[in-house]
């Protein structure tokens, strides 16, 4: 296949969230964390298999084949608790190829490393940039139900307001850091993750009472 004329596909962040909500609900309640990889081993019944090296060598956590019948994770990775919930944002990551790319993914036939870094090679870098930045929109949107999130927001802003003085944060993004390290953690998503979805909200307007 000639990966050099591949485009991705425009989806905006509309139809994104909605792809996600209607796949959360098919598979999964409101409960958080998503519990992502028994979504994708016992409900979609796609292997995961952790791979030595993974990481190292594709500068990649995790890669789901083309035939979608495997996600290879690095197996470092996969082995350390410490990574669960940057691991839990990959595996979703790779799940929002197989919702909003399945069938210009599919051509692709990749179900090897050695195909995988033909295509990174090969595929054009803006092309590429557009299929991730897709997928990661699915991922933040699936883990972190934007409704449940706006309630839980509200009560770590009041939380917030009785612990510190606000005046003396009247830095955004050292708030926004503040804040994100405890959603994060009911989520099961990295603080980055989550700083960067808490940038959807102006949480320094003056409807938040700052």
């Amino acid at each position: 296949m000639d990966y050099t004329k591949i485009k991705a596909p425009y989806i905006n962040n509309k139809e994104i969230k909605k792809k996600a909500d209607l796949f959360r609900r098919k598979f999964w309640d409101d409960s958080i964390p998503v519990d992502i990889e028994t979504i994708i081993d016992v409900k979609l019944k796609i292997d995961i298999i952790p791979s030595l090296n993974l990481k190292q060598e594709c500068d990649s956590d995790a890669l789901i084949s083309s035939d979608w019948k495997s996600i290879l994770v690095d197996r470092n990775e996969y082995l350390d608790e410490r990574y669960q919930n940057r691991l839990r944002f990959s595996f979703a990551h790779e799940i929002g190829h197989f919702v909003l790319h399945k069938d210009i993914y599919g051509s692709f036939k990749i179900t090897a490393l050695e195909e995988f870094y033909r295509f990174i090679e090969k595929i054009p870098k803006e092309q590429y940039g557009f299929f991730e930045t897709q997928a990661n929109k699915f991922a933040g949107y699936l883990l972190v139900k934007r409704k449940l999130l706006e309630k839980k927001l509200d009560i770590e802003i009041e939380r917030v307001k009785k612990a510190i003085d606000l005046n003396s944060l009247n830095n955004k993004t050292l708030l926004k850091s503040y804040i994100a390290n405890p959603l994060s953690k009911e989520f099961g998503i990295s603080r980055e993750s989550m700083e960067i979805i808490l940038s959807e909200f102006d949480i320094l307007n003056d409807e938040s009472g700052f």
